[in-house]
C-alpha cells in the first residue's frame, strides 16, 4: 500500500497537471438586464408606446428573455470579441434595437434598463451609477 502511495506521489510531481492557458479559453461577458415597473407608461417619450407585460429582449440569435419586473436577469456567455445586437419587442413588434462591443467599456459586465420615458439605457459600473448588477 505504501508503495502505490509513494508512486502516485512521485509521478504527480514528475508530471504536473498543466493548467489551461488562459489565451484558449473563450472570453465572455454578461449582460444584466435591470427589472422595469410592471405598470403601462402614462405618457409617450423617447421610451415609446409599449407592453411591460409583452417586453422582451435578445441578444443576436438567442431566444427572447421576459423583460423582468422584480430582479435582474443575467444573459451570460458573451463573445468579448464581436458585436452583438441587442432587440427588444413588445407585443412582438421591434420597438428599439442597437449594437454593441465589450470593447467600447471598461468592463464585461454591462447593464441595460429599459422604461417608457427615457428609453434603453446601457452602460458598465464605470459610466453608469444604475449599474449594479452582481
Amino acid at each position: 500500500m505504501m508503495t502505490v502511495i509513494a508512486i502516485t506521489l512521485l509521478t504527480s510531481f514528475a508530471y504536473p497537471q498543466q493548467s489551461p492557458d488562459p489565451s484558449n479559453e473563450a472570453r465572455t461577458g454578461t449582460v444584466c438586464v435591470l427589472p422595469n415597473s410592471p405598470d403601462p407608461p402614462t405618457r409617450i417619450s423617447p421610451g415609446g408606446d409599449y407592453n411591460p407585460s409583452t417586453l422582451t429582449i435578445s441578444i443576436d440569435s438567442r431566444e427572447p428573455v421576459p423583460w423582468p419586473h422584480k430582479h435582474a436577469v443575467k444573459i451570460d456567455d458573451l463573445n468579448l470579441d464581436r458585436q452583438h445586437l441587442i432587440v427588444l419587442r413588445s407585443d412582438g413588434k421591434r420597438i428599439q434595437s442597437f449594437r454593441f462591443r465589450f470593447s467600447s467599456y471598461k468592463d464585461t459586465k454591462l447593464c441595460v434598463s429599459f422604461d417608457g420615458y427615457q428609453g434603453v439605457q446601457f452602460g458598465d459600473k464605470y459610466d453608469t451609477y444604475w449599474c449594479k448588477c452582481r
